[in-house]
């Protein structure tokens, strides 16, 4: 069985979208309990590298869920956390490597902290859990068919 790419494509706009928006609300509202929002503006809306971010996780998340076979939800979530993960740290390695920063790596990984303190990883994996147990999937050709290219048990 193989999971649909209609059904990836919507997991992974899912997983993104919804656990983007959660670490831009809760930064929202620190930033407003602070007092100021010219900051959280230019991290989170006028930043170009959060569209990289969005359109490489999509991506990513995609093509996981197309290559992988079906898994059972628990190591979907994990193993589409750890994908979130690696793509979160390679576009905030190169934002902060793009700006001229002296130590890109410690930048990224300041930037998977802060998506913990935002709950924007936990939404992720949370996220991943919860659609992960609605991905569309369909018998693969080389499941439905034998050697001889007739369906097999007939």
């Amino acid at each position: 069985m193989t999971v649909t790419w209609r059904g990836a494509a919507a997991y992974a706009l899912t997983v993104t979208v919804l656990s983007w928006l959660t670490g831009a609300v809760v930064d929202l509202a620190w930033q407003a309990s602070d007092g100021g929002l010219g900051s959280w503006t230019d991290t989170w809306m006028t930043d170009p590298w959060n569209a990289v971010f969005l359109a490489a996780v999509v991506a990513t998340l995609t093509t996981t869920r197309l290559l992988t076979a079906p898994l059972p939800v628990w190591r979907v979530a994990l193993t589409d956390g750890c994908a979130y993960l690696v793509v979160l740290l390679v576009c905030a390695g190169l934002s902060s490597w793009a700006a001229g920063d002296d130590a890109p790596a410690d930048s990224a990984f300041l930037a998977a902290i802060l998506s913990l303190f935002t709950f924007q990883s936990p939404a992720a994996w949370l996220l991943s859990f919860w659609r992960a147990g609605h991905l569309e999937t369909v018998l693969s050709r080389a499941g439905a068919r034998g050697s001889s290219g007739r369906l097999t048990g007939r």
